[in-house]
């Protein structure tokens, strides 16, 4: 069968609201008791499978769950079990043979999840949802990280009813849309686990801290992440929604999921991928503006607008915690600035976590997965089109990179973006892994041109902001030199661009 579902990570302060609400459409109650199993290597959640015995009430269930068609599905196969012993062989004649039967002697338990469920069914129409509120814990090895969210389960019908439904359930209690399964966030709990073990580290942790170690790290789209496909609407929907992901993880870091408190530099972090995955479905968008359907083209332009307010947090991150620490190394006089509020309209964390922006990428996702993303009625064969497309984004940038230190710093920005746009875009084709050599001149072209255009934020900001005209005079004088010496490397990278000329081809053939 195949399961769709949409998850919501349930803040504290969301907590005693959502109970009400669910005491008014609950149908029942269970305890889950589950164990996951996959192989020392990890080889099951590295192709995405999650295996697990699970006892349901009285009964034990075995499943396995394998890719589906679209980042919210999943295949799902259940089994009745008599006991919690792995049986195998009941996959013989199912898509989970193959990759079952390869590590067969191989798979072990892992870590186990401990929830309490409270269940209601809503019916809308012809279409029937499940919701699950859990709240309990995923362990391995002692190491504990909570649970504590709401699930959205399409039974049958349509998926734009599980995404109207999930709409009025998040916009109402502040939820935080999460894209982790269990089995995602239970493989890295016995990943951490195995990692402190080898380092002979402790394993006597707090929930808290747990939480803290599974999320240092911001997200980034896997390399390669190339989509291949024969079908032009699917390369689309594929890239944009590939994007959008990495955009709502790095939010939900932001916004606090699993009750984390992350500290400014990590904040930082989390901004800065969650911007690159905002800019990369932007270039997705751009690249296939002429057929966008009127659903992506509203999502685009709403997203737009929050685009501009996370860049502005962004140049705030970058002053204080990149550039600032260079001038002060250098002699600028102090006190150094102190990084404030007052200086950003929008807090991050607050914007990361409203139920506004929360609900826009929700709408996202809905268009994404719902449909239709373009409008290609007509259209003779759009996929020469959009490889032409391509193809004169980069005579473009080639054209514009010649005279890089000549052109005006408006100029140099937009190209950076063009750069952006395009390398964006590539990494999505079929044939990105035979065209490495220009994504590394791409790649570098990006940070180098990024470097200058980072010197004329500070220069803005220090004009406005110093703590006194001596401050405010050397950082002028230090950051004009400064860029001088970037744009001669950035127009040293640039030049490089003349002996690439890439084959674009987007679709498999």
């Amino acid at each position: 069968m195949l399961e769709q579902e949409l998850k919501f990570f349930v803040p504290e302060s969301a907590r005693p609201g959502l109970l009400t609400a669910f005491d008014a459409v609950r149908t029942g109650s269970i305890t889950l008791n589950a164990i996951y199993f996959d192989t020392p290597e990890r080889d099951l959640a590295r192709s995405s499978i999650a295996l697990r015995l699970r006892k349901e009430g009285e009964q034990w269930v075995q499943t396995v769950k394998l890719p589906g068609p679209d980042t919210l599905s999943r295949i799902e196969l259940n089994h009745p079990r008599p006991g919690p012993e792995l049986d195998l062989s009941l996959y013989q004649d199912t898509p989970a043979h193959t990759a079952l039967s390869r590590y067969a002697d191989q798979i072990q338990a892992r870590y186990q999840t401990r929830i309490q469920r409270e269940l209601a069914l809503i019916k809308r129409g012809q279409s029937e949802l499940e919701l699950a509120y859990d709240v309990g814990h995923i362990e391995s090895n002692g190491l504990k990280l909570l649970v504590n969210e709401l699930e959205i389960e399409l039974i049958k019908g349509e998926s734009l009813t599980m995404f109207e439904v999930g709409q009025r359930w998040l916009y109402k209690h502040g939820l935080i849309l999460e894209m982790r399964s269990k089995s995602e966030r239970g493989d890295a709990l016995a990943s951490l686990a195995d990692r402190r073990r080898a380092k002979s580290e402790s394993l006597d942790l707090t929930p808290e801290q747990v939480a803290a170690a599974l999320t240092r790290k911001a997200y980034d789209l896997p390399k390669p992440h190339f989509v291949d496909t024969e079908e032009l609407e699917q390369f689309y929907s594929l890239s944009a929604t590939m994007s959008l992901e990495q955009v709502i993880r790095n939010a939900a870091l932001l916004a606090g999921v699993d009750g984390i408190r992350p500290d400014s530099s990590r904040q930082a972090d989390y901004l800065a991928l969650m911007r690159v995955g905002l800019r990369r479905l932007r270039s997705c968008r751009k690249l296939f503006k002429m057929w966008l359907s009127a659903s992506e083209g509203y999502a685009n332009t709403r997203l737009t607008h929050y685009f501009g307010l996370f860049g502005q947090a962004r140049d705030h991150d970058l002053v204080h915690l990149e550039i600032t620490p260079l001038l002060l190394q250098a002699g600028m006089p102090g006190p150094a600035p102190e990084p404030t509020p007052a200086h950003l309209e929008h807090d991050p964390v607050q914007l990361a976590s409203a139920a506004e922006f929360q609900s826009l990428l929700l709408s996202n996702l809905q268009s994404l997965i719902c449909g239709p993303t373009l409008e290609l009625s007509g259209v003779a064969q759009p996929e020469h089109l959009v490889e032409a497309r391509i193809s004169r984004w980069f005579q473009t940038i080639q054209l514009r990179s010649q005279r890089f230190a000549q052109i005006s710093q408006d100029k140099q920005h937009r190209l950076r973006n063009r750069i952006k746009s395009l390398r964006y875009c590539l990494e999505f084709l079929p044939s990105a892994a035979d065209k490495q050599g220009l994504h590394k001149v791409l790649r570098e072209c990006q940070a180098l041109i990024g470097a200058v255009t980072d010197v004329d934020v500070a220069l803005d900001w220090y004009a406005q902001h110093a703590a006194n005209p001596e401050q405010a005079q050397f950082a002028r004088d230090w950051l004009t030199h400064a860029r001088q010496g970037r744009a001669a490397h950035a127009q040293h990278a640039l030049n490089a661009l003349d002996q690439h000329q890439p084959q674009i081809e987007l679709l498999r053939r």
